[in-house]
């Protein structure tokens, strides 16, 4: 079993983001990790263990600042998960972490959650350019991110991921090379590099399109924007990273399995306020308003996931594998002949695409354009049948 939390408690909110978080002063947080048991055990009522006999093979706990709850409430947590299922002996725990302004934002020392039993922190350091991190509104400074990393290596983490953003306002890549450089020579295990795409409402969103504010967040030119990926390519592999999906690289045996479950379109519960998940063949989220999660942890929608939707998402998240999609294996599941049926796209770009049989694969070189690649089997006409 594959299991995503969500944590929605953050010290401030920072102007590109969009997702669900409330501000720690608010406090509720003792409220909410029982929330989080209920809803265990409200979800777990119609789950059969014994169709897991592996267990949860990983938990990824992201927000939001997960680290802001403290190693106490997890093993609260865990315990509620246990009563149904164990933790695989090789399960892989992931805490989402960022460092903080004058202290790290956790509630305790990087020792007590590995003893709780995380074996993975991903780490929000996006940059290691101080201007660059305050035109993101982030509290740390890039010394205090190295030195962060830094503290978890000591404590005894070793498999450490750090995010990491190019696009930002300011940012050139000459600067994009050196938060690169920095994040290479600090020796962790798996960097995600994430274009920022500034998103409809966000603070953000509002200063680069004002024109009394552009010019303080001048983004870069969208050729830049490219070239800054396929410099963070050539850097991370010539360092040792593997890129086995458009925007994650790992040192060897040390991809995320959690992430690459949602690529393999593989099912996993998912918990919390503003939490989406995909079970039993639907795709569900839980309601993005904390007080009513607290009364109904169960409170949200619930969408069928019908047979075209389920090929378009295998489609569109094998392709963003390094590896691409194992056509016998989509074929067989839903009863179609691939290239026949997607003779005209694959004519259409047929430059961006590579056949490694059985494997179809995305080349580098049509990552830039994937967003218009992959759209066009969403506007393919399916005829499937349950």
């Amino acid at each position: 079993m594959f299991i995503y939390l969500h944590i929605p408690f953050c010290v401030s909110h920072c102007i590109y983001c969009d997702f669900y978080v409330v501000l720690e002063k608010y406090g509720g947080k003792d409220a909410y990790v029982d929330a989080v048991c209920r809803e265990i055990d409200l979800r777990f009522a119609t789950i059969d263990p014994a169709q897991f006999p592996e267990g949860i093979q990983t938990l990824y706990v992201g927000g939001g600042t997960p680290s802001l709850l403290s190693s106490q409430a997890y093993r609260k947590i865990f315990s509620a998960l246990n009563r149904y299922l164990p933790f695989a002996s090789d399960a892989e725990i992931t805490l989402e972490a960022n460092p903080g302004a004058t202290r790290s934002e956790m509630a305790d020392a990087p020792e007590n959650y590995r003893a709780v039993g995380f074996n993975r922190v991903s780490v929000g350091v996006q940059s290691f350019n101080n201007l660059e991190l305050k035109k993101l509104s982030r509290l740390h400074s890039a010394q205090e991110a190295i030195d962060f990393i830094k503290r978890l290596k000591t404590a005894g983490w070793d498999n450490i991921s750090l995010d990491l953003m190019y696009g930002i306002p300011c940012q050139s890549r000459d600067s994009w090379r050196q938060t690169l450089n920095q994040a290479i020579e600090l020796d962790v295990q798996h960097i995600s590099m994430y274009g920022l795409k500034v998103e409809e409402n966000t603070p953000l969103e509002k200063l680069t399109r004002h024109a009394s504010a552009r010019g303080a967040y001048p983004l870069p030119e969208e050729d830049d924007v490219v070239d800054m990926y396929h410099d963070g390519l050539k850097q991370l592999t010539n360092a040792g990273f593997q890129r086995y999906e458009f925007s994650n690289l790992a040192k060897p045996n040390r991809h995320s399995r959690h992430n690459l479950n949602y690529w393999d379109n593989g099912e996993f519960l998912a918990l919390g306020v503003a939490a989406h998940g995909y079970w039993q063949g639907n795709r569900y989220e839980t309601v993005r308003d904390i007080k009513t999660y607290l009364q109904n942890p169960l409170a949200g929608e619930q969408f069928p996931c019908p047979s075209e939707e389920r090929l378009e998402n295998a489609i569109i998240f094998g392709l963003r594998k390094a590896e691409g999609i194992h056509i016998p294996s989509l074929e067989a599941e839903f009863g179609l002949d691939f290239r026949q049926k997607y003779h005209h796209i694959l004519q259409r770009y047929h430059d961006y695409f590579q056949w490694n049989d059985p494997y179809l694969q995305l080349t580098e070189a049509a990552i830039p354009l994937s967003n218009i690649i992959l759209a066009e089997f969403l506007n393919d006409e399916t005829d499937l049948h349950e």
